[in-house]
């Protein structure tokens, strides 16, 4: 998995070390190593590209399956291959961080769901802020995904992360949400 930086302040170690960590931590609390191998098979076909909010012109979000565009969600797109986020491009380690991880673990979590789950379909259990409403059909990445949010799904881990140099390390917890998909990824593979 490559993670391509278009940003100029953020902290691209740090970046590269919370989106391992939130996968890594979505694995292990699922207890499914075949998920974990599934997705290692496949993750080299992946490209993540963090971009600053800036860049966003509104082109990749639509609403629902009508094609429109959803003005409300400058977050991200993942397509096949290809997971693209828009975040707010600072030096801050604080909460536009937690504020910028949100959105890429999210991302995260649909790129996650196409790779374990490709091809399966479900129904929304609720109407969602991209459009979807409650008894449509979609792919599982997308449903499960949105479900989750709008129920509120998420856990939070712990990273030790260096914010030192290589040479002088300190480490420091940093805690993050993310969209709990563990327990989908335990009762459907």
């Amino acid at each position: 998995m490559k993670i391509t930086f278009f940003t100029t302040e953020l902290d691209e170690t740090f970046y590269r070390q919370m989106v391992h960590e939130y996968i890594l931590k979505t694995f292990v609390g699922s207890g499914k190593m075949s998920a974990f191998n599934k997705y290692k098979k496949f993750r080299n076909d992946w490209e993540i590209q963090i971009r600053p909010h800036t860049d966003w012109d509104g082109g990749d979000f639509r609403i629902g399956n009508t094609g429109q565009l959803n003005g409300r969600i400058p977050h991200g797109l993942t397509g096949e291959g290809i997971v693209k986020v828009y975040v707010i491009d600072t030096k801050d380690k604080g909460l536009f961080a937690l504020q910028n991880f949100t959105a890429i673990f999210h991302e995260v979590a649909h790129m996650l769901m196409i790779i374990l789950f490709r091809g399966k379909r479900g129904t929304f259990r609720n109407d969602d802020l991209g459009g979807n409403k409650k008894g449509a059909e979609a792919n599982v990445s997308t449903q499960e995904v949105h479900d989750l949010a709008m129920e509120g799904h998420n856990f939070i881990f712990v990273a030790w992360i260096n914010f030192g140099s290589w040479i002088f390390r300190k480490w420091r917890p940093f805690s993050a949400v993310g969209i709990d998909i563990r327990d989908y990824i335990k009762n459907n593979l």
